[in-house]
């Protein structure tokens, strides 16, 4: 039975009375820019869409590495202007940690030559920040193979 973003299941094992469990379908999202403000509106109207959850966030690229590893989300949005670490060497290293991870550059830079490097790096999807929320929802389905429910 499916409520909303999560999945109840009832479970018994001859004769014991049914246990329930409660499994969120939400997708799963991480979230790396070091520019606080931008980054905390976008985990508020991603959070603010059903079916998305922001799982974490950080504008330490090391941190980022070491959360995503633990908490395995389902989709790492990243942006490209990093002072500290290159951004793109972060977007190799999340996708070689583990391959069911999803990883796009949210980014506010245009340039040619970033998006290029993102394609090389393996990424998803190259999205400018300017984006609809809703249309960033659709296409996070889109990347990670389901709607957000």
């Amino acid at each position: 039975m499916t409520f909303g973003s999560h999945l109840l299941i009832h479970f018994s094992v001859a004769g014991d009375s049914p246990v329930r469990r409660e499994v969120d379908l939400s997708i799963r999202i991480f979230l790396i820019d070091e520019h606080g403000p931008a980054r905390d509106i976008l985990a508020r109207r991603l959070e603010s869409i059903h079916g998305l959850s922001v799982v974490g966030f950080t504008s330490d690229s090391e941190a980022a590495i070491r959360e995503i590893v633990t908490l395995s989300p389902d989709l790492v949005l990243i942006d490209t202007k990093m002072k500290q670490s290159d951004a793109m060497g972060v977007c190799r290293r999340v996708l070689g940690a583990d391959e069911q991870i999803k990883v796009a550059v949210l980014t506010s830079h245009r340039g040619p030559d970033e998006r290029r490097q993102a394609c090389e790096a393996g990424v998803e999807g190259y999205l400018l920040k300017i984006v609809n929320p809703h249309s960033l929802s659709d296409w996070i389905g889109l990347a990670v193979g389901r709607k957000p429910t």
